[in-house]
């Protein structure tokens, strides 16, 4: 059994010590404790003792909470050992995988692509499927592409990032955080890279709607793992795809959205692309159809597979809201 120790405490890993049935694992970084989750049956965590690199001790409280893995405090566990192991064993809480932290930006050169639906749909999906937190932002022009989408009156970028006591808006398990351009113009980017980076610490995947160019992009640019260039058959949208791509460089992939009948496959022939993503009726709806897709291109299909219902059971239970089993502490 594979427990994961996050704590000083020397007298936790004495109390291990000799115990043919129990796998030692160590974490001291917050990032260690994330990659360690998998296959863990119990967690001994000592928040304060967690160096906070790279994810913030936020994030991972809020992972823990919802992995449904056994997990205690070092002067808990220390209190009962043998009742917590074997509640552990008995658990059947254990987490298998867990994704791997991401940013990733939706982005095109001009609007009609689809890309704000996208983003929606992606970070909803992953919200549904892992539990885990989503940060969705956004870097646009004029009103706010996700308030108008989502219709919803929530605290925007400029607000977020001045007031102190602003908080960001949850909706469906996705974290929002949409920009109000008009005010978030003038902004440094120092201050919108500060708080940006906090929160981005804070989720496991950043969805990022993005027009091209845009120079508050500037504040993040660099923590963005991956471009998704989003075009639909038009040529010129094809061509602009094509040229931003080359631009953004060998972490971008372009993405050919809303592709319909007969039409529009034979004039995408030869054309580049990494996904295709066919129009969806009631796309507003944001049922997860293109979000998966999404994801399995992010994340690679095998790798996101493990987080999809395998059967109709699985299905139902994610449609009634089932979560993960989760494990009582001894009493």
């Amino acid at each position: 059994m594979k427990v994961l120790v996050a704590t000083k405490s020397l007298e936790v890993f004495h109390a291990l010590q000799g115990r043919n049935d129990v796998q030692i694992e160590e974490a001291l970084f917050s990032g260690q404790v994330y990659d360690g989750l998998a296959g863990a049956r119990l967690v001994i965590i000592d928040f304060d003792d967690l160096v906070p690199h790279p994810h913030s001790i936020e994030m991972l409280r809020e992972v823990l909470a919802d992995s449904g893995t056994l997990s205690v405090s070092s002067e808990e566990f220390l209190a009962q050992p043998d009742r917590w192991l074997a509640d552990a064993m008995r658990a059947t809480g254990e987490m298998t995988t867990l994704p791997d932290k991401m940013a990733i930006a939706v982005v095109s050169y001009s609007g009609g692509t689809g890309r704000t639906t996208l983003a929606i749909d992606t970070a909803l999906h992953f919200a549904r499927r892992t539990r885990l937190p989503v940060l969705l932002t956004e870097f646009t022009y004029g009103v706010s592409s996700i308030t108008a989408l989502t219709g919803l009156t929530t605290p925007h970028l400029f607000d977020l990032t001045t007031q102190v006591d602003a908080v960001p808006a949850k909706w469906k398990g996705v974290t929002l955080a949409p920009m109000d351009y008009e005010n978030c113009q003038d902004l440094p980017l120092t201050l919108l890279s500060k708080f940006m980076h906090d929160q981005m610490g804070h989720h496991v995947l950043t969805v990022i709607d993005a027009q091209w160019p845009h120079a508050l992009l500037g504040s993040i640019r660099d923590q963005i793992d991956r471009w998704l260039v989003i075009a639909n058959p038009r040529p010129d949208s094809i061509e602009n795809a094509r040229k931003l791509k080359e631009e953004l460089g060998q972490n971008a992939s372009i993405v050919l959205n809303q592709v319909g009948g007969a039409s529009d496959t034979l004039a995408l022939q030869g054309v580049e692309r990494d996904l295709v993503l066919s129009t969806v009726q009631n796309v507003d709806r944001f049922e997860g159809h293109l979000g998966k897709k999404i994801l399995s291109l992010t994340y690679g299909t095998a790798n996101w597979r493990r987080y999809e219902p395998k059967n109709a059971f699985a299905r139902l239970g994610r449609r009634l809201g089932l979560s993960r089993n989760s494990t009582k502490s001894p009493s």
